[in-house]
């Protein structure tokens, strides 16, 4: 394996940066969620629908048609405007009135967020060889880790000494410098098969669609992503409630955890991926069975702790395997398509992990903790403790809504289940469909 040139670093570096950014941008709502919750007087299936759905049903569906323009036309003007969009939108949350205005905000975000990781997936495939694409995707999600510290830590300290309003004005405002830096210093990478036409998109439904391998990770790690985005959106909550955290401690113990262990799953998952997965394709499957089946006996055990400390020593090595092949898999799904369909398929995998994960799985897991609180704390949940602007709920819905929590975050963990047999599926499958594209056994 060729070692990268310095342009490839810088291209990895500020690509890396930008999807800092980008999850700084999104997970930013996670952070802030409870006082928020408490000021507009919310429910958990308000703030999964303003958290998840709201950002995800557009995320998703732009995606596609972004993809599609991201086949014919230059993809680093696409990410440059993409950044400046989300960046604008963020800021714009912290002007929010109203339940309703800061819904529409978080749509803005994803309709921006978007125009990210289709184009770069593209360029990914058209810059590096396949034998580097899992290991320089992995390296640029590490923004992904590093902005769920940055905007824990920093979006949790502005919040607890200048409002919630101030972290996001704050928060969003790199991005805009970052989407300049990106259109003057990068150039758009040669397009492989360069000739060829952008095939229709019925075409690429068909490929993606008649492909085991594809449809069986896409849900896969849809499942994955349901569990993983419901701990990324409650986990902070979570602490609040049922450990009594003020808000600056729980942003801390959510970098700590969650946020380093993203980091150092993903490269490590993505260096074994191209070390180990280049002479039998069947571990691009295999892999993530193996930690997602390590991952759901400590996923349970962590959520199911009453000691924090425990808890944040067992989600650390959940999280950590939870997330070690996603970004391979990103770009995995990339050999089982023809070069001109790579920034289409990417939004397809985009979609179906993004709606699942963070658009069903928010509402879901708000739902049920909603309905899981009120078994708790018995008639009056709603009118005693959905209380009115500026109000504090009192100890008993506290610790009614932690319980409520904690028992649907462990219901969850369940689809770890269904993420496994995805993946065998496509272990099965995918040996021969790499064959089929590529050769025996390419790279």
């Amino acid at each position: 394996m060729k070692r990268f040139s310095g342009r490839d670093w810088w291209f990895i570096l500020l690509l890396g940066a930008i999807y800092m950014v980008n999850f700084i941008d999104r997970m930013i709502i996670s952070v802030v969620g409870e006082p928020i919750r408490r000021e507009f007087g919310l429910s958990d299936l308000q703030l999964g629908v303003m958290g998840g759905v709201a950002f995800a049903l557009f995320y998703g569906s732009i995606g596609i048609p972004i993809a599609r323009l991201a086949e014919r036309v230059n993809r680093v003007g696409i990410v440059a405007v993409a950044t400046a969009v989300w960046s604008a939108m963020t800021m714009l949350s912290g002007a929010a009135t109203s339940y309703g205005t800061l819904l529409l905000a978080r749509m803005g975000v994803g309709i921006g967020e978007a125009g990210y990781t289709p184009p770069v997936v593209s360029m990914i495939a058209d810059r590096f060889d396949a034998d580097k694409r899992a290991t320089v995707f992995s390296l640029i999600a590490v923004g992904v880790s590093v902005g769920g510290a940055v905007g824990a830590l920093a979006g949790g300290w502005i919040a607890q000494n200048y409002g919630w309003r101030m972290a996001f004005l704050v928060m969003g405002g790199p991005g805009l410098l970052l989407a300049a830096l990106l259109w003057l210093t990068i150039k758009e990478p040669v397009r492989r098969n360069a000739a060829d036409a952008a095939p229709p998109l019925r075409a690429v439904l068909r490929r993606v669609g008649g492909s085991p391998s594809f449809v069986s990770f896409t849900v896969g790690s849809g499942m994955v992503a349901l569990v993983g985005f419901g701990l990324n959106l409650f986990l902070i909550p979570l602490l609040i409630r049922r450990f009594g955290f003020d808000l600056k401690s729980a942003a801390l113990t959510f970098a700590l955890t969650f946020s380093m262990a993203t980091a150092l799953g993903g490269v490590v998952g993505g260096m074994l991926a191209d070390r180990y997965a280049a002479c039998d394709h069947r571990r691009y499957g295999l892999l993530p069975i193996a930690s997602s089946a390590l991952a759901l006996p400590l996923y349970l055990a962590a959520i199911y702790q009453d000691d924090w400390r425990m808890l944040a020593g067992l989600l650390f090595a959940a999280t950590f395997c939870l997330y070690a092949f996603l970004p391979t898999i990103m770009t995995v799904t990339q050999r089982l398509v023809e070069p001109r369909m790579r920034a289409t398929a990417a939004a397809i995998h985009a979609f179906g992990q993004t709606v699942f994960g963070l658009g069903l799985g928010s509402a879901f897991l708000g739902w049920m903790s909603d309905w899981l609180a009120r078994r708790a704390f018995g008639t009056g949940y709603a009118e005693l403790c959905l209380t009115a602007k500026g109000q504090v709920p009192s100890t008993l819905c506290s610790a009614a809504s932690g319980t409520g929590l904690q028992q649907a975050m462990l219901l969850l963990g369940l689809f770890l289940l269904l993420a496994i047999a995805s993946f065998w599926i496509a272990a099965r499958s995918i040996a021969g469909e790499i064959s089929a594209i590529e050769g025996p056994q390419s790279s």
